[in-house]
């Protein structure tokens, strides 16, 4: 019945993450059309489109021909985890996967869609304004990223939404020895451990460091790494993050792929590959 639904969108999602200018980015929430979310097995991949007031998910296979399609009331879309569009919401078991609400809002929902069937499991509304951060390797922990207001989308913290117990957890994720660390900036990059317990995310953040987010979704901790940075900060909007040394150091390196700094995972210490400032 529907044949091609995603291509038919891509302009619209491309458009919904392309950065404004330098230092004033549009938020990274959910969007519509585009590739959406790929399985764990790669066979298909996961697409929320708009359908009047409504949102049609759809599983789309080979040539994206739709697989399996179902309708769910409201405006929802795939999560995105950056300002380039990397899509994220998937259970590390591939069971199922999260969608968000569309838009900026004081009210945020989010609705858990089971893989097999696109059914949603669950829908949550919280009050406040939510994006999608990561979930954990059990799927009984959401990380949600709260930002202050509406206007203010650039100072945020962590959240965990207790998916068993179905409520927000007291308190905001964080490593207990930062307390003074503000998060603010927007996020570059991200890179999750093969176990999905480790969720690291590349924030750059003008006026100060670039930084690294170590989220722990298991233990529901967080660690902030500083990169040290000179001049502005348009070259850290460039640069990726690579696991290296089976998930004992993280790379953070530049465009031409030279690694630019290495974290050790463990120690949370940086050192520099080729020198600093190389």
């Amino acid at each position: 019945m529907v044949r091609r639904l995603a291509s038919l969108f891509a302009i619209v999602g491309a458009l919904a993450i392309v950065p404004l200018a330098s230092g004033a980015y549009p938020a990274p929430f959910a969007v519509q059309g585009g590739t959406g979310l790929l399985s764990v097995d790669g066979s298909v991949h996961f697409v929320a489109l708009k359908l009047g007031s409504d949102t049609r998910i759809s599983a789309l296979g080979s040539g994206d021909y739709a697989t399996l399609s179902k309708t769910v009331p409201g405006a929802f879309g795939i999560a995105t985890l950056t300002q380039n569009g990397l899509a994220g919401g998937l259970f590390h078991d591939g069971s199922a996967f999260v969608l968000q609400s569309m838009g900026l809002s004081t009210t945020s929902r989010f609705m858990v869609v089971g893989t097999k069937d696109l059914v949603p499991r669950e829908t949550i509304t919280l009050n406040g304004v939510f994006g999608y951060d990561a979930v954990s390797p059990d799927g009984s922990k959401l990380y949600l990223i709260q930002h202050t207001s509406t206007q203010d989308i650039q100072h945020y913290i962590v959240r965990a939404y207790d998916l068993h117990a179905h409520k927000l957890l007291p308190g905001r994720v964080a490593d207990k020895t930062q307390k003074s660390w503000v998060m603010q900036g927007w996020a570059v990059d991200r890179v999750t451990t093969p176990d999905g317990r480790w969720a690291y995310t590349l924030y750059s953040n003008p006026g100060g460091y670039p930084f690294v987010h170590a989220l722990d979704t298991v233990r529901g901790v967080a660690h902030c790494i500083g990169v040290p940075w000179r001049g502005d900060q348009n070259e850290p909007w460039q640069m990726r993050l690579a696991l290296r040394a089976d998930g004992k150091s993280l790379a953070v390196d530049r465009q031409t792929g030279q690694a630019f700094v290495a974290i050790d995972t463990s120690t949370w210490k940086i050192s520099y590959p080729n020198g600093p400032g190389a």
